[in-house]
């Protein structure tokens, strides 16, 4: 009986405890996902930027291309912080590329 209370305490163990709070927040797929739709939302006002024709048209590329970095950053920074269960070079390196990008984004501003 002993043995069995054992392997049984062990499966439970071995199972995963769902994300609870910020970190459901910032899960792994959801900081992948805001990654990449913010770098398309750059990608798209870098679009707009090129084929502009008015200057209300270049201001609303840079208001895209600021929404993309801030949903970027936004995201390596929530995910970075948070998320405990990847390895802490990654998250070193998701705040440094966060890093980067408000780096960028304070360049933008000083146009």
């Amino acid at each position: 009986m002993g043995a069995m209370e054992e392997t049984e305490n062990m499966s439970q163990e071995g199972q995963p405890t769902p994300p609870l709070g910020l970190t459901a927040i910032f899960s792994e797929n959801l900081v992948v996902a805001c990654t990449l739709l913010g770098i398309l939302v750059i990608f798209v006002g870098q679009i707009v930027n090129i084929y502009a024709r008015t200057n209300d048209v270049i201001q609303g590329s840079y208001v895209l291309m600021y929404l993309g970095r801030m949903l970027s950053s936004g995201a390596l920074i929530g995910g970075g912080i948070t998320n405990k269960n990847i390895d802490k070079f990654v998250r070193l390196g998701m705040l440094l590329a966060a890093g980067f990008i408000i780096s960028s984004l304070l360049g933008l501003t000083a146009r």
